[in-house]
């Protein structure tokens, strides 16, 4: 079981420079990670991650984290957007979920 990472450093803009609720691609870096385990530490520039999970997993996310059947929960084939903070060297764990 893996989860996929994607990391990105900033949303997408429409013609008129505004926002729009999609990364800007190209991404600054991608990531699989084999569960359980722990990611690299994301790029100092990525903001927001898109992961997503082959199977039920949970997640801790910090500078040292330690997943637990506790934790945040992703369903299998689950898809999700989570903001980190830019340069704090986070990376996220995983365990399997039920």
């Amino acid at each position: 079981m893996a989860l996929f990472i994607t990391e990105y450093s900033r949303l997408a803009s429409d013609s008129g420079s505004n926002s729009i609720a999609a990364p800007m691609e190209p991404s600054v870096a991608e990531q699989a990670v084999t569960v359980p385990g722990t990611s690299a530490i994301f790029n100092a520039q990525t903001a927001f991650v898109m992961i997503h999970a082959q199977e039920a997993a949970c997640l801790a996310w910090g500078t040292s984290p330690t997943a637990t059947t506790a934790k945040q929960r992703i369903a299998a084939g689950e898809t999700r957007f989570v903001g980190i903070p830019q340069g704090a060297g986070f990376r996220v764990a995983a365990v399997l979920g039920a």
